[in-house]
């Protein structure tokens, strides 16, 4: 026993010390892994950040050159020019043109410029010692106009000649990037930093004691030549100390790299808190070997869930922004002023423009026949509703114009209301409707031609067949006496067939009148027509004995009672029609509540219907049974179906040989009134 209970011990120990191991190394690896999604995910923002603020510039710069040079910086049209462009970047905190001297021209805030130089600017003896036209992005410094920290973002304004004219400046506050990554960060004691690629610091969230911005941290290793522009490292941080999981990511199109850190220490406390408990119930807990590997299955596979859950949201959330870009129809975003923000390709393609273009036009320049006041008219109903839906002609500025179906809805972007349009092109749409219109016209005169035909038809028949077997009949009067048994058979059989056919031309008249009057479908009580019904088959029903067994709670039903009591007629004389010769008929007639149908069943102990014949019955001049048997011409059920078809139903049989038949139908209900205000 006690060899036994050293191996249990041993047994618990290694593999509790194994799963303080693969715990540790779980979290390590997840938070690894979530890190480096995030810090790339940041860092796309961070670039699209400062795209938007280039485009400012480069907008202001090409306003300069069309209106004139720099003598046109300091005019009250570019002041107004640099309060629109900077509407929707809430980045940008200032706006500054300078000429080649140094002296402020014009500002975004104010109106005439305050008076001061900043030609002892670094960034400005940049740009007027070097000719490139790149963006340079400055280290923090204080504003000349106030005590804050400032990023400045600045370009060269050339002359035609390349000769230097002076600069564009816009100013962000390193509180921007600060206050944009707090909300993101997550626990952990964790930590964002925006550097340039030279090492110096231009933001950090949150703020440290030993993170001055401005500093040069060109010594790291992170901003050597030679170092990897992404990746993931462990080291102390140089600001506060702490052991750090690091994911770092250089800009693409900038000269900036953000570092996303955890504090090591704060993520492995959980850690450290398992690895003691799991210690002490290794120890003391022998005897509850099974329960303790169940829990640690347990909660092993809860953490992996949670890895797989965020693994998920990662790629669902690229799977989206993929989807959209991708989508076949048009979407665009913009804001409440109607200034385009986003637009997927399809859009672009459609409109004819490019995705850059897109971004500098409002609605209307993209579709002219968009007016002011149809904008307008949109706002006040996305403000009461949310969301608008109409068909509209999409006039792009390039191409033809097509036939749209537009769903505007509102969305918060970055803190700000937008709208997001989804815009579908429905040109096969509204040529297969115009196509369908036709035909329905067409069938429509074709059917009014084929029923007066079928009329005619049968009058026109019927005159000749009343001829035939009005001579026959004479001839047999005359002449029957003189005339041997087999000349009086042959007589019989032309007056029968005569009758026959009168009957059949009689029956298929009334097959294509079945609709042809266009009564309207009217609230008719289906228990009267039930009522009409027998009385019309009293003689019948008397005849064969038949007991009829029908409820007395039928609804109201949407029906023309004449064609409704034609098809309980047709039906219940079937039923005693084909009765079991060793048997009265006996007929239950019943109907019911399915879903949003009436169904009314007609069920029999007659002779019954072979499942193979379940649907030929239905079809015109189909007859299973000798006319020696039975009369009739095989149209009967023919016009039940085609009654409750116009009634927007549907008829089937449920049969067993020699045990009888039900014929089920459905009819639409009485529409239940809307209740009053």
């Amino acid at each position: 026993m006690i060899a036994l209970g050293a191996i249990l011990v041993a047994a618990v120990l290694v593999i509790t010390s194994y799963e303080i191991w693969r715990q540790r190394t779980v979290v390590l690896s997840s938070s690894a892994a979530g890190l480096e999604s995030l810090a790339l995910t940041l860092a796309e923002q961070t670039e699209r950040n400062i795209e938007n603020v280039e485009k400012v510039i480069d907008s202001v710069i090409d306003s300069l050159a069309e209106g004139g040079g720099i003598d046109h910086a300091g005019s009250a049209d570019m002041h107004r020019e640099l309060r629109e462009r900077a509407v929707g970047v809430p980045q940008i905190n200032g706006i500054a043109l300078a000429d080649s001297s140094g002296r402020v021209l014009n500002t975004l805030t104010q109106w005439p410029a305050p008076q001061f130089n900043i030609g002892d600017r670094g960034y400005f003896q940049f740009h007027r010692d070097h000719t490139d036209k790149a963006m340079h992005i400055g280290p923090p410094v204080i504003a000349r106009n106030s005590d804050r920290e400032v990023i400045t973002l600045s370009k060269r304004i050339s002359g035609p000649d390349g000769s230097f004219k002076g600069i564009v400046t816009v100013i962000v506050l390193p509180r921007y990037f600060q206050d944009a990554y707090a909300r993101v960060l997550p626990a952990n004691n964790s930590a964002l930093a925006l550097f340039r690629t030279d090492g110096i610091l231009l933001a950090r969230a949150p703020e440290a004691p030993g993170a001055k911005l401005g500093k040069s941290y060109a010594h790291l290793p992170d901003f050597q030549p030679d170092a990897p522009l992404s990746g993931l490292v462990r080291a102390p941080s140089p600001m506060d100390g702490q052991m750090r999981m690091v994911a770092f990511h250089t800009l693409a199109r900038y000269p900036l790299k953000l570092n996303l850190s955890l504090d090591e220490g704060q993520l492995l406390a959980s850690w450290r808190g398992n690895t003691l408990r799991l210690a002490a119930f290794g120890v003391t807990a022998t005897i509850l070997l099974t329960s303790m590997v169940f829990l640690l299955v347990r909660h092993m596979r809860g953490e992996e869930e949670s890895v797989r859950q965020l693994r998920d949201s990662e790629n669902r959330l690229r799977l989206a922004q993929f989807t959209l870009d991708h989508a076949a129809d048009m979407v665009f975003w913009a804001t409440m002023d109607g200034r385009v923000i986003y637009a997927n390709r399809a859009a672009c393609e459609r409109t004819g423009v490019t995705v850059e273009e897109a971004l500098t036009l409002t609605v209307a320049e993209l579709d002219p026949a968009f007016s002011p006041e149809m904008w307008q008219g949109h706002l006040a109903t996305l403000r009461q509703d949310g969301t608008v839906r109409y068909e509209a002609v999409h006039r792009p500025r390039k191409g033809r114009p097509f036939p749209v179906d537009v769903v505007i809805t509102t969305v918060m972007w970055e803190g700000q209301e937008s709208l997001c349009a989804f815009v579908r092109d429905i040109t096969d749409r509204k040529q297969a409707e115009a196509a369908l219109a036709e035909q329905a016209i067409s069938l429509e005169a074709s059917n009014a031609e084929l029923e007066q035909f079928a009329y005619v038809a049968s009058h026109d028949l019927r005159e000749p067949l009343r001829m035939v077997n009005s001579f026959v009949t004479m001839l047999s009067k005359r002449y029957g006496d003189k005339l041997d048994d087999e000349a009086r058979d042959y007589i019989a059989f032309a007056q029968d067939g005569a009758v026959r056919m009168d009957r059949l031309i009689l029956d298929l008249l009334e097959y294509s009148r079945v609709g042809s009057l266009d009564r309207p479908l009217s609230p008719t009580p289906l228990g009267q027509c039930i009522d009409l019904a027998c009385r019309n088959l009293l003689l019948a029903i008397d005849e064969s004995g038949a007991a009829i067994d029908r409820g007395t709670d039928f609804p109201m039903v949407m029906a023309n009672e004449e064609e409704l009591v034609r098809l309980l007629v047709n039906l219940i004389a079937n039923a005693l029609k084909y009765r079991a010769p060793d048997r009265a008929p006996r007929i239950t007639i019943s109907s019911e509540r399915r879903d949003d149908d009436i169904l009314v069943t007609i069920a029999d102990n007659g002779i019954g219907i072979a499942p193979e014949y379940f649907e030929r019955i239905f079809r015109i001049f189909q007859r299973l049974h000798g006319r020696d048997r039975y009369e009739g011409t095989g149209i009967g059920l023919a016009i039940c179906k085609k009654i409750v078809e116009r009634h927007g139903g549907r008829i089937w049989v449920e049969s067993v040989p020699d045990q009888g038949s039900s014929f089920h139908f459905t009819l639409k209900p009485t529409p239940t009134p809307s209740p009053g205000p």
